[in-house]
C-alpha cells in the first residue's frame, strides 16, 4: 500500500504493530509519486525490446532522480533484459512494473537492485508484472531477480517472480519495509530461495512460494520481523538461518503459515557459531506431507561449522500447530537438536499437534530445555545431554490438515520452463489476503 495510514483497518494495524517496532511502507501516498511519469518507452525502450535494462537505467537517472514524486514506468508487454540495473538513491518515488521482463543474459549479480531508496514503492498495477528468469538455462549460475539493499520506508507488492537462476527476492538490511501479494515459482532444487530477509522492522505477508529451498526465511542480523499468511506450496519451507558466528536475531513472529509438501514445516538451522536467537513466536502453522515438521537442528550438516560453541536459542514459543510429515520414524515430526556448547532453553510448545502419515513417529531432543514435549528437559541449569529418541503417539488434538485450492502435488522440473502464475487472493486456509490486489483497487 502506498500510504502507512492505509495499511489496514485500525484493528489490523494494532495487531501488526504489536510485533513491529513502528510503521512500515512508504511515508507518502502512491498518488503523490505520479507527478512525473518516467516511461521507459521515452528513454530508449520499446515493447518487445531485446534489452530493456539501459532504458530503465536512463529513465531512473534522467527522470526519477531529477523529479521527486515520480514513477518509473514499464508498461504492460514483454521485454528481454541483458543489462542488469542498480538504481541507487532517490526519495519519494515508485517503480511500476506492469510488463514481464525475461532474463536474456547469464551474468551474475542482480537483475534489478534497489539501493538506498527512501519512501519507495515497487509494484505492478495490473498485478501481472514481474520477471521470468528461465533459470533452467543457467541453473545456479546466473543472476538473482530482485535485491532490496539498505532501503527505508518502502513496499514491494503485486509482482510475480519465476524461475530465478539463483534467489528470487533478497532483502538486505534496511528498515521499515513491507512485502505482500506475491507469487514466486522456482524449480525443485536447492539454491532457489523465495524470500530471504535481514534487517529491522519488516512485514512480509500474503506470499506464495514454490521451490525446494527457502520459502520465507529470516537471516542475521534481524529484529522486529513479522511474517504471516505465507503459502509454501511444494517449497523447501520457511526457516531462520543458516546461522553462524555473530548471530543476532530477536523479536520475530511467524503466524498463519501453510506448508504443502516440501522439506519442513519450519526449521531453525545452524552448525556451531555464536550469538543468539531470542523472543520468537511461531503461531498457527498447518503442514501437510513435509519431510520434517518442527525442526531445530544446530548440527546441520549442509553448513560448514562456525568457530563458536553454538548459537544460543532462548524464549521461543510454538503455538497452535497441526500437521503431518511423510514418515515420522525416518524424520521426526518434532525435533530439538540443540548445541551442546549452548543448550537451548525456554522452548515452549502449546497445542502443537504434529504427526506422521505412516501413523508411526519418534521425537528427538539434544541439549534442549523447555515444556510441552516429553523429551525436553526442565530446570534452570542448562547442561548438555546426548540425543534422546522417544516413540511418539498421535497427539489428541491432531486433525488431518486442511488443503488449499491450488495445492501442487509436485515441484517444477529443473530442466524446462516454469509457467508464469497468477497471484492468489488467499494464502492460508480460511483467511483472506490482508490487502487487495492492486488490480482490484
Amino acid at each position: 500500500m502506498g500510504f502507512k495510514s492505509l495499511i489496514a483497518s485500525v484493528l489490523l494495524v494494532s495487531a501488526v504493530s504489536a510485533q513491529l517496532s513502528g510503521p512500515v511502507g512508504p511515508t507518502s501516498s502512491l498518488s503523490s509519486k505520479q507527478s512525473t511519469i518516467c516511461n521507459v518507452l521515452d528513454y530508449g525502450g520499446s515493447i518487445g525490446s531485446a534489452d530493456i535494462g539501459p532504458a530503465i537505467s536512463s529513465a531512473f537517472t534522467n527522470c526519477v532522480l531529477k523529479h521527486s514524486g515520480s514513477t518509473l514506468y514499464v508498461p504492460a508487454g514483454n521485454y528481454n533484459m541483458k543489462t542488469w540495473v542498480t538504481l541507487n538513491g532517490g526519495t519519494k518515488w515508485a517503480f511500476r512494473l506492469d510488463g514481464l521482463i525475461t532474463r536474456a543474459a547469464t551474468t551474475g549479480g542482480n537483475m534489478i537492485a534497489i539501493e538506498n531508496a527512501n519512501d519507495f514503492e515497487f509494484y505492478s498495477a495490473n498485478s501481472a508484472g514481474g520477471i521470468q528468469g528461465y533459470g533452467y538455462q543457467c541453473r545456479n549460475a546466473g543472476p538473482r531477480l530482485i535485491r532490496m539493499v539498505t532501503s527505508t520506508n518502502w513496499s514491494l507488492h503485486d509482482l510475480i517472480l519465476v524461475d530465478s537462476p539463483e534467489f528470487h527476492l533478497v532483502i538486505q538490511q534496511g528498515s521499515n519495509g513491507e512485502v505482500y501479494n506475491m507469487a514466486i515459482r522456482g524449480a525443485n532444487l536447492g539454491g532457489s530461495d523465495g524470500v530471504d530477509v535481514w534487517g529491522s522492522n519488516y512485514w512480509i505477508h500474503d506470499v506464495e512460494v514454490t521451490n525446494r529451498d527457502e520459502c520465507v526465511t529470516v537471516k542475521s542480523p534481524s529484529n522486529n520481523i513479522l511474517v504471516e499468511r505465507i503459502w509454501c506450496n511444494q517449497s523447501g519451507g520457511s526457516a531462520i538461518g543458516s546461522l553462524s558466528d555473530g548471530t543476532a536475531i530477536q523479536d520475530v513472529v511467524y503466524r498463519d503459515i501453510y506448508t504443502n509438501g516440501g522439506n519442513q514445516a519450519f526449521m531453525i538451522k545452524s552448525n556451531m557459531g555464536s550469538g543468539y536467537v531470542r523472543n520468537v513466536l511461531f503461531q498457527n502453522f498447518i503442514a501437510r506431507g513435509t519431510a520434517y515438521g518442527l525442526n531445530v537442528n544446530q548440527y546441520w550438516s549442509s553448513q560448514s561449522p562456525g568457530s563458536g560453541a553454538g548459537v544460543q536459542l532462548s524464549n521461543i514459543t510454538f503455538q497452535d500447530w497441526d500437521g503431518n510429515v511423510a514418515n515420522g520414524v525416518q524424520r521426526p515430526p518434532i525435533q530439538f537438536i540443540c548445541a551442546d556448547g549452548a543448550p537451548c532453553f525456554d522452548m515452549t510448545l502449546s497445542n502443537v499437534n504434529m504427526w506422521s502419515q505412516t501413523n508411526e513417529a519418534v521425537i528427538k531432543c539434544e541439549s534442549a530445555y523447555g515444556t510441552g514435549l516429553s523429551c525436553l528437559r526442565s530446570g534452570s541449569s542448562h547442561t548438555s545431554y546426548a540425543i534422546v529418541t522417544q516413540s511418539a503417539t498421535r497427539p489428541a488434538g491432531y486433525t488431518t490438515p486442511t488443503t488449499m485450492p491450488g495445492d501442487l502435488t509436485d515441484g517444477f522440473a529443473t530442466n524446462s520452463p516454469i509457467p508464469t502464475p497468477t497471484i492468489p487472493t488467499s494464502f492460508f486456509p480460511g483467511l483472506p489476503q490482508i490487502s487487495p490486489l492492486a488490480k482490484n483497487l
